[in-house]
């Protein structure tokens, strides 16, 4: 069994919501440290990496490892009407495999949910080298999308020492974005060593849409026809995505 509850309620919804982008359902493990959960989309081609650390719940209770698979669309139903100033507990009860949801506001609300059979695989970490790193409002790079994401559903991101370029091209049109490193938008660009990779614009923007949530701050990272990561750090964690690249023939 563990327990778990938090002041605002519309965060978890928030963060549920953020996840459930690229998953349906998955398996949340709790241990005494804090809640995560790492899995792939269906198709494989992109990964969430979710954790919250004990330290980020009002009240937090678990004294061995448990794992929980949950439809996470399911509980997003049951979370619908939720406010930020209702508070959220938690409750697994591992002897009917139940999940109890309750919402204490202006009046009292109680759910129960089943769980599913947890999966036997536990998705490892990529294990990547980044050789570029920007670090942007999370509203800036939601716009160079919108922006590229009018011409073509994939985006070619290169980097320099000297500036980020997110271009996107057809045969009949272009769109070329470029931030200097002086930029007043860049927070950070920190390339080890020039770098460039073409990403499918569907998810990487339904990723930063749905990271928007967690931090007001996004992390991008990768190397050359590598993975990218983009990362979103809250204080009581963090939400990480990762999406593979589309190789093409230079």
């Amino acid at each position: 069994m563990f327990r778990i509850s938090l002041s605002d309620a519309q965060l978890w919804k928030s963060l549920a919501t953020a996840i459930s982008t690229l998953i349906e359902e998955g398996d949340f493990i709790a241990t005494p440290d804090g809640i995560k959960l790492r899995s792939m989309d269906p198709s494989h081609i992109a990964m969430v990496d979710f954790e919250w650390l004990k330290s980020g719940f009002e009240e937090y209770e678990c004294q061995e490892a448990t794992r929980i698979r949950i439809n996470i669309a399911s509980m997003l139903k049951l979370l619908k009407r939720v406010s930020s100033d209702e508070k959220l507990e938690l409750l697994y009860d591992d002897k009917t495999k139940k999940l109890n949801l309750t919402l204490k506001g202006k009046f009292l609300r109680k759910f129960t949910m089943p769980t599913l059979d947890p999966s036997s695989d536990e998705q490892p970490a990529p294990k990547i080298t980044f050789t570029s790193k920007i670090k942007l409002v999370t509203t800036v790079l939601r716009d160079i999308i919108d922006d590229v994401q009018a011409v073509s559903d994939n985006v070619r991101l290169e980097t320099t020492p000297e500036k980020l370029t997110a271009a996107a091209t057809t045969e009949l049109s272009s769109a070329i974005i470029e931030l200097e490193k002086a930029s007043e938008l860049l927070i950070e660009l920190d390339v080890k060593e020039p770098s460039k990779a073409t990403f499918n614009l569907n998810y990487l923007a339904e990723i930063v849409k749905a990271g928007a949530a967690a931090s007001e701050i996004v992390t991008v990272e990768f190397s050359s026809n590598l993975p990218i990561r983009v990362g979103f750090d809250f204080p009581q964690g963090k939400l990480h995505y990762y999406l593979a690249p589309r190789l093409e023939a230079e």
